[in-house]
C-alpha cells in the first residue's frame, strides 16, 4: 500500500495511505458533482421558463400592459445566476490555475483552465437566455 508523506506551512507531517487519497478525491468529486447538478437545475429551470413564456405562440407584450416590472425581475435573477456561476466555477478554476503553476503540476493548471473556459461559457449563455425570458 503506498502511503504519501506531505509536509505543512506549520511544519507537521502527515501520512495518508492511497485509501485516504481516494477517499478525499471522492469527495472532492462529489461536491463538484453536486455543484453541477445544483446549476443543471437552475439552466433546466431557466429553459423550462422560456419554453413556456413562448408557449403563447409569441414574445410580443401583451396589448396595454407594462412588462418592465418582469424585464427587472429577470435581469435581477440573471445576475444572481451570473454570480453563482463565477463563485462556483470560476474563482476556483483562477486558484486552482495559480496552484497548479505555482507547483509546477500541468494537470491542476489544465484543470483550472476548462474550469474558467466552463464558467465563462455559462456566464455568457446566461446573457442569450436572459434575451430569450424577456
Amino acid at each position: 500500500m503506498a502511503i504519501k508523506i506531505t509536509e505543512n506551512e506549520n511544519g507537521t507531517v502527515t501520512e495518508k495511505t492511497s485509501r485516504q487519497i481516494k477517499r478525499e478525491s471522492k469527495s472532492k468529486l462529489h461536491k463538484f458533482q453536486k455543484a453541477i447538478g445544483v446549476t443543471a437545475v437552475t439552466a433546466a429551470m431557466i429553459a423550462m421558463s422560456s419554453i413556456t413564456a413562448f408557449a403563447a405562440g409569441g414574445n410580443d407584450a401583451p396589448a396595454n400592459v407594462n412588462t418592465a416590472t418582469m424585464g427587472t425581475l429577470v435581469d435581477i435573477v440573471m445576475w444572481i445566476v451570473r454570480i453563482a456561476i463565477l463563485a462556483i466555477g470560476g474563482i476556483p478554476g483562477l486558484v486552482k490555475i495559480v496552484q497548479g503553476q505555482q507547483e509546477e503540476n500541468p494537470r491542476d493548471r489544465n484543470n483550472g483552465i476548462v474550469s474558467v473556459v466552463i464558467a465563462g461559457v455559462t456566464f455568457a449563455a446566461t446573457f442569450a437566455i436572459a434575451a430569450l425570458i424577456k
